[in-house]
């Protein structure tokens, strides 16, 4: 008699976890590489992200767009190529 019986759960379970592990690394990285307008929102976030990883994760990446410095194009059409 079998103690355990083998289902397709475990398997979702498993990708649900390893999905979940990709977005944990990608808000690490992502929040690692940006500046952020204040001096300690990085510092915060990173906190948030490694102590409360499933609340913090997934807060971070919903406003993350909103909390970082918008990048604007500035070409310098004055400057001379040598």
């Amino acid at each position: 008699m079998d103690i355990v019986i083998e289902s397709k759960g475990l398997i979702y379970w498993q990708l649900s976890g390893l999905i979940y592990l990709g977005f944990w690394a990608y808000a690490l990285i992502d929040c690692v590489r940006n500046e952020f307008r204040g001096p300690n929102q990085k510092l915060i976030w990173l906190i948030l992200i490694l102590f409360a990883p499933f609340i913090g994760t997934f807060l971070y990446l919903s406003m993350s767009r909103r909390t970082k410095e918008k990048r604007r194009f500035q070409p310098d059409f004055n400057s001379k190529i040598p």
